[in-house]
């Protein structure tokens, strides 16, 4: 039996997802097959995949753009591995990062969270700091000594499960990222693992370099729609408002300046703070003004989201 099944989803990324299949014939451990899921893509990202030359088996699926967590159920519904890898279409594995999962696995590990710093070819904005930022201080703080995982580190960029976990919770659950939407799948299924009381661990070896090249506006829109996914994240587990209350990722901190006068601000006033994010973002400005006054603006239409989620499910009487 297959040892590895690496899931990639991916989404109009043709040259992004390439180089990360590539990336993966460099690895130690060669027991392990890849599965790609062309979620709609039109960019001629599945031709492109079956041409390429690697080592291990590849196969490629194509669907209509049903979005991630839809992608990453079909990749684990023909899987053939002992272990399911889902792997982010951006994400460049080190050579060692499937040896990594396997020793936690072999550790006693259901489930291993890796680590996943920024790619040193990412464009130099302040986006890319932003997330390398993130991902520094996300490694130093799991890499304690006897820490907890919170909820918000159960992410599926680079995550590894066993079939009988995958199986016994059901996978992910493709509501959350309908149509193609952004966010709550990963911590939903992480969520429903750590209930279901399966073993959960970060292994800081276990590493994947993201080659970080999002433009600021599908940043802010992808900041709305996890606004979306963290409401309907409560409305589907009421349990979980005490942690999310807790965690500073999903805190909406409202700073001195200039958040405070817009966190109310009418609708109309959305379209042009989006715009002069955006220009901001691309202007190449990185310094702490600009990066406050746009993740300011990037936290707005987070709330924007929570806000229109919120009256969308009352409506629904939910």
């Amino acid at each position: 039996m297959t040892r590895f099944s690496i899931v990639i989803p991916t989404y109009q990324r043709r040259e992004v997802v390439l180089r990360t299949v590539a990336a993966l014939d460099r690895q130690g451990e060669r027991d392990f097959e890849v599965i790609v899921v062309v979620d709609g893509s039109t960019d001629g990202s599945a031709e492109a995949l079956r041409r390429l030359a690697v080592s291990f088996p590849l196969r490629v699926i194509e669907q209509e753009n049903r979005g991630r967590a839809a992608a990453c159920n079909a990749g684990a519904a023909v899987a053939a591995g002992e272990l399911l890898l889902t792997l982010d279409d951006d994400m460049e594995a080190d050579p060692a990062m499937l040896a990594e999962h396997d020793r936690s696995h072999r550790e006693g590990a259901d489930v291993v969270l890796g680590d996943m710093p920024v790619h040193p070819d990412s464009p130099p904005n302040m986006l890319s700091w932003g997330v390398g930022d993130w991902a520094r201080r996300r490694c130093e703080r799991l890499s304690a000594p006897g820490v907890e995982i919170r909820l918000d580190d159960l992410l599926t960029g680079q995550f590894s499960i066993s079939r009988a976990a995958y199986d016994a919770v059901g996978g992910f659950d493709a509501e959350f990222t309908r149509e193609g939407l952004f966010g709550g799948e990963d911590i939903d299924f992480g969520h429903r693992l750590r209930k279901a009381g399966f073993s959960i661990v970060f292994n800081p070896a276990a590493v994947s370099y993201q080659y970080y090249d999002v433009d600021p506006a599908s940043y802010l829109r992808r900041a709305r729609e996890a606004g979306r996914a963290d409401r309907e994240l409560l409305g589907k587990h009421p349990e979980l408002a005490a942690d999310m209350g807790a965690s500073p990722s999903f805190k909406t901190r409202r700073s001195r300046w200039p958040l405070t006068p817009f966190v109310y601000a009418p609708a109309w006033l959305s379209a042009p703070l989006r715009g002069a994010a955006v220009a901001l973002a691309r202007s190449g400005r990185k310094g702490p003004s600009a990066r406050r006054a746009f993740f300011a603006i990037r936290t707005l239409e987070y709330l924007r989201g929570v806000r229109l989620a919120g009256r969308s499910l009352r409506a629904r009487g939910q």
